[in-house]
């Protein structure tokens, strides 16, 4: 991963696992949704790159998660819906990063 992707989702991930009392207002939760949304196509599409046979475990959960909660949006209509939308998808993309980042340190990219 550059060192720039790698800044942009430690930034991201920070805004977006900030505890409950630092939420950002509705309109930054949704930008912040966006941004996970777009970081997470491009980590999506490098992990999806490694061959299936050299992927760990978690590399293909991350890809399966990935798919899920980018896909299914938020879930309820409540006031921290796409707040926890937001968190689950930063998790997702810390999974998808630390298997590019094992699958790199093993020498195989």
């Amino acid at each position: 991963m550059e060192q720039q992707t790698h800044v942009w989702l430690a930034a991201l991930t920070a805004r977006a696992l900030a505890p409950y009392a630092s939420r950002p207002t509705p309109e930054d939760v949704a930008a912040l949704v966006d941004d996970l949304i777009t970081c997470g196509q491009h980590l999506h599409h490098e992990v999806a790159g490694i061959p299936a046979a050299e992927r760990t475990p978690s590399a293909a959960d991350g890809l399966t998660e990935w798919e899920y909660c980018s896909a299914a949006g938020p879930q309820g209509s409540g006031p921290h819906a796409n707040w926890n939308h937001a968190r689950g998808l930063a998790r997702v993309l810390q999974k998808m990063a630390r298997a590019l980042e094992l699958h790199r340190g093993m020498g195989v990219l």
